[in-house]
Parts: C-alpha cells; sequence; structure tokens
C-alpha cells in the first residue's frame, strides 16, 4: 500500500474543522460530571446507610463500584475510540452514564445501588478515555494545548473537590437519589451538543485487548474484595488470603500478556520512558491518600461533628477553591519547570495536609482540618494540572489517547486501593474502640449481646452518635455515654486512618523522587557514551 493511501486510511478526517471551543467546553462540562461523580456521592452515604442499613463494606462498594470499571476499561475504551472515533465513543459513554444515573434514582438495595454504580463506572471509563485525545487533537499547537489543558486540569480538580458540595446541597434539600438524578437532563444537553464535535482521525488497525481488560479487573476487583472483608473475615482467614493470592495472579498475568499480545491495553514501552515510573507512582498515590480520605472526611463531619450534608459541603469549600486556583496557576507559570519537579513537590504538599488533619482531639471543631484542607488544595491542583500534560509526553499524538487512559488507569487504581485501605484501618479502629468502650460502661453486662454487636458494627460504619438514634426506649437514659462513646471511637479511627494515609504519602514522595533520580542518571550517562564512542 502506497503513503498516501496509508494516510488517507489512519487519517482521514485531518482536514475537518476541528472547532477547538466547541471541544473544550463539551470535554470539560463531561468531565466535569465525571469527577464530580466519583465525590458527590460522599455526601450521600450517610443517608444512603441509613436508608438501607449499609455496613462500611456497601458504602466502600458505592465508590469502588465506580472507580474499578474506570480503572479496568479506559484502556479498552480509549484503544476502541483510537479505532473507531473519540466522538462516537464519547457520547456512547454519556449515554450510558445518563442512563445508569437514571436507574440509580429507584435503587432500592445496597446491592443493586453498587451494581448500578459499576454501569455508571463504565460509561465514565469512555468519557475519561477520550477527553483528553479530543483535547490533544483540537489543540495541536503547543502554547494553545497547555491553555486548553490547563482549564482541564481546573475542571476536573474542582470538580473532584466540589462534589461534597454540591451533593451536600442536593441531599439536605431533595434526599439523596438527587445526587444521581441531576446526571439525567445534564447528561441529555451534553449529548446533543457533543454531536455537533468534529470526529477525530481514527487509526483502523488498532484492536481492543479484552482479555487484558479481563485480567485487570478481575485483579483489582479481588484486593478490593480482600480489603473491605478483611476486617469481618479475618485477615488470617482462607478466604482472604485466597483472594489476595488471586489478586496477585491476575496482575502478574495481565503484565505478562501485555508483554506477549499484538495489540497490548498498555503499551509497555512507555514504562521503560524516562520520568514514567515517577509520574505513575505519584498518580496513584495522591487518589489512594487525599482524595480517598476526604470521603471518610465527609463522613466523620456529618457522624460526629453533626453537620448536615449542605453544612458538610460548604466546609470544605476551601479545599475547591485552592484546588482549582492551583491548577490553574500551575498551567500557567510553571510550564517552564520539569514534572520530575512539580509532581513530587505536589505529593509533598498532599502528604503535609495529610498530617495536618491529623492529631484530632475530642473538643476539635472543623477548623481543625482547615490548614489541612488549604494545603491539600494547593497539592491536588498542581499535581492534577502537572499529571495531565506530563501523561501527553510519553506517547504520540496518535497514541494520546492510550497515554492518558493509562494515566487515568493508575488514579482510579489508586482511589480503588485508597478507599478499601484506608476504610479498613478506619473500620477497624472504631469497631475495636467502641466495643472496649461500651464494655466500660456500667451496666453494659445487662444490654443483649445482639444490640451491643448493632452498636459496634455502625461504629464502625462511621455513623458517629448517630448511632444513638437507634437505642430503644428502655436504654435512653444511657444514650450521652453511648454517644460519647460513638464519637471517640470515630475520632481514634480518623486519627489512625490519617496517620495511615500519611505514611503512605510519605513513601510515595521517596519512592518517586528515587525513580526521577535514577532516570536522570540513565538518561545523562547514555547522552555521554556517544561521545565515548565518538572518542
Amino acid at each position: 500500500m502506497s503513503s498516501t493511501a496509508a494516510t488517507a486510511r489512519t487519517a482521514p478526517l485531518v482536514d475537518a474543522p476541528r472547532r477547538p471551543g466547541l471541544v473544550l467546553l463539551t470535554v470539560c462540562v463531561g468531565i466535569f460530571m465525571l469527577m464530580l461523580d466519583a465525590t458527590i456521592v460522599s455526601a450521600a452515604l450517610a443517608d444512603i446507610r441509613s436508608d438501607f442499613e449499609a455496613s462500611i463494606d456497601g458504602l466502600q462498594w458505592v465508590i469502588d463500584a465506580y472507580s474499578i470499571p474506570l480503572a479496568g476499561l479506559v484502556l479498552t475504551f480509549a484503544t476502541i475510540g483510537d479505532r473507531y472515533g473519540r466522538k462516537r465513543m464519547f457520547v456512547t459513554g454519556m449515554a450510558v452514564f445518563t442512563g445508569a444515573s437514571l436507574a440509580l434514582t429507584f435503587s432500592d438495595t445496597i446491592v443493586q445501588l453498587d451494581i448500578l454504580r459499576a454501569v455508571q463506572g463504565v460509561g465514565a471509563a469512555m468519557l475519561f478515555a477520550t477527553a483528553l485525545p479530543l483535547l490533544s487533537v483540537a489543540f495541536p499547537e503547543g502554547a494553545a494545548r497547555a491553555k486548553a489543558i490547563g482549564i482541564y486540569g481546573a475542571v476536573m480538580a474542582g470538580a473532584t473537590v466540589a462534589g461534597p458540595v454540591v451533593g451536600g446541597a442536593l441531599v439536605t434539600e431533595f434526599g439523596w437519589r438527587s445526587v444521581f438524578s441531576i446526571n439525567v437532563p445534564i447528561g441529555i444537553v451534553i449529548i446533543l451538543v457533543a454531536l455537533r464535535m468534529p470526529e477525530s482521525a481514527r487509526t483502523p488497525d488498532r484492536r481492543a485487548d479484552w482479555l487484558g481488560s479481563l485480567l485487570l479487573t478481575g485483579g483489582l476487583v479481588a484486593g478490593v474484595f480482600a480489603l473491605t472483608q478483611g476486617n469481618s473475615l479475618g485477615w488470617s482467614s482462607g478466604e482472604i488470603i485466597a483472594l489476595i493470592v488471586i489478586a496477585v495472579l491476575l496482575l502478574i498475568a495481565f503484565l505478562s500478556w501485555q508483554m506477549r499480545a499484538r495489540h497490548p491495553l498498555f503499551d509497555i514501552s512507555m514504562a521503560r520512558k524516562p520520568g514514567f515510573a515517577g509520574t505513575a507512582i505519584i498518580s496513584v498515590a495522591h487518589m489512594a491518600t487525599l482524595m480517598a480520605a476526604t470521603n471518610f472526611l465527609a463522613l466523620f463531619f456529618i457522624g460526629t461533628l453533626g453537620y448536615t450534608p449542605l453544612q458538610m459541603g460548604l466546609r470544605v469549600v476551601p479545599l475547591s477553591i485552592t484546588a482549582m486556583i492551583a491548577a490553574l496557576l500551575t498551567a500557567i507559570l510553571a510550564k517552564g519547570v520539569p514534572f520530575k519537579v512539580l509532581l513530587p513537590v505536589g505529593m509533598v504538599l498532599v502528604t503535609v495536609a495529610m498530617f495536618l488533619m491529623g492529631n484530632v482531639g475530642y473538643d476539635s471543631e472543623w477548623t481543625h482540618f482547615l490548614p489541612g484542607m488549604l494545603v491539600g488544595g494547593i497539592g491536588l491542583g498542581s499535581l492534577t494540572a502537572t499529571s495531565q500534560a506530563a501523561s501527553l509526553t510519553f506517547a504520540s499524538q496518535e497514541n494520546a489517547g492510550m497515554a492518558s487512559a493509562t494515566f487515568g488507569t493508575l488514579r482510579q487504581v489508586g482511589m480503588a486501593i485508597g478507599i478499601a485501605g484506608l476504610g479498613a484501618m478506619f473500620s477497624h479502629v472504631a469497631r475495636d474502640k467502641a466495643e472496649s468502650g461500651l464494655a466500660a460502661l456500667p451496666g453494659s453486662d445487662a444490654v443483649p449481646q445482639d444490640l451491643k454487636h448493632q452498636f459496634v458494627e455502625q461504629v464502625g460504619a462511621a455513623s458517629g452518635h448517630q448511632v444513638v438514634e437507634a437505642v430503644p426506649p428502655q436504654f435512653q437514659e444511657s444514650v450521652p455515654a453511648l454517644a460519647r462513646v460513638a464519637d471517640h471511637a470515630s475520632i481514634d479511627a480518623l486519627n489512625a486512618m490519617v496517620t495511615l494515609g500519611t505514611v503512605i504519602g510519605a513513601v510515595s514522595v521517596v519512592l518517586a523522587v528515587i525513580t526521577f533520580a535514577v532516570d536522570s542518571s540513565r538518561v545523562s550517562r547514555q547522552s555521554r557514551e556517544p561521545e565515548k564512542t565518538s572518542v
């Protein structure tokens, strides 16, 4: 086949009008919806727990059921979008996302809710897989692309941390189902506008790696199940050990398959490029720490500090505002700074934020968390803008979908692991402290065992002193003492969870700095080799 024919085959639409403004508007509104839904449910978790009498495991899956399809399928959908058209994939994803949102408003059980959240996550994966590649084509010039990515990063950062604010207002005024129903009219409008976008160039030779998606998704599901069920089944139980072994084997099989597949899900050559490993570490770590922790912080504000969902949302506004400002300023002012410097600095800020949110006292108010939210917002915003730009440096323009989707996958892996891991720590400490605190109360021996178990489980589900609302009439005189036990258990659990997040953040900074330094040394050594040869 001639080169002219090949060009016509792989890029039939390069001369079509790019309509950059329309593409930017549509993509940013769609991504705002996607990222908002990843965190908006944090404001609804307390009401969902009450309506369905859900355990902490069920609440964790409300978030992880959304994150895991994003992690496991975004690379496959990026490949399909490259082959059949990114606009087509974007519109399809919005239709799936909107339809699932409508179905979520009619959920009757926590299991049904979790399943529909997974369907919603499938639609979100289609959207995320095509968003950045669409911008890359619409803004081919470096300066214009940097500005567009900066806006995109600011929208992502703002939406991610604005979720509790918007969700709080909706839940307080209209109930928890409104956080899903609000997506329906917005989704329909986005679909109608997206149909006017130009289609991008296609690569018909691309093939989807469904086996790779299956192995990756299966490994993540098994691993998250192990983390969420470890407290109830026992960490040394046969079931948990089996789940961990299955997760490890499936993920090893995934990596092995990627090295042999003709059309791999993940381009292994990207991993060999300088800076990839450090960027990957930080992409996972910032989601597994501060972003995952904000969901439990929302439950703490409502259950222990006693705020309504709206009041809770308003108190995390500083995090949202600083993240949006930091993302825009990073894209504009830090263009000349290498991402191997910006990424570790951003992760240091996230780690410091986690540290500042710890050491909560029994008389602490919400203002205790304010310094951490301000520092964390700066860190999250700078990381969002920097990681988006960095992801495009590891692949050519025709492979932009795979590059951006790879880091989208890593971020969602971080969120899924963080929710499961931090949630396991919170639940373990809360249950342990609630059980010991309950046993220390005078007359606790007269309380039926099933009521004790219910109390401990609800405190472990981050209900705080709201647990006393279900205390039977004959034990009403014990309500103040029970509320103190629940609050103290929740505070100890939050401190333990924040400490774990701080340690994870610190370790990730050290690992990222080491990998960036090793990569820089390797590049420097390779650049000197030709000189030695010529001499």
